[in-house]
């Protein structure tokens, strides 16, 4: 559930790093995908990622929580996760 921050509910979101391995061969370097996962706590917002079969593996890593001007700019909602992307 969200807070309740001074102007209604304060939504909480974390920005997450995953890296996946490729058959852990040493010569091909790890995929990295960005996340944003608007869960309230940062261990639930883990555990999301991880319920995913391409990411059950992978190394996870909070790299922060997202402003709430970044909520309000992407529109997110609670209970999303939304995939940036590829970081090269």
């Amino acid at each position: 559930m969200a807070e309740r921050g001074i102007f209604g509910l304060m939504l909480k979101a974390w920005h997450i790093i995953a890296e996946t391995t490729h058959g852990g061969s040493p010569n091909v370097p790890p995929f990295t995908e960005y996340f944003v996962v608007a869960i309230p706590h940062s261990d639930q917002a883990l555990e999301s990622l991880r319920m995913r079969k391409n990411l059950s593996d992978a190394k996870l890593t909070i790299v922060g929580e997202a402003t709430q001007a970044f909520i309000d700019k992407f529109s997110i909602k609670e209970g999303e996760i939304i995939a940036i992307g590829e970081i090269s």
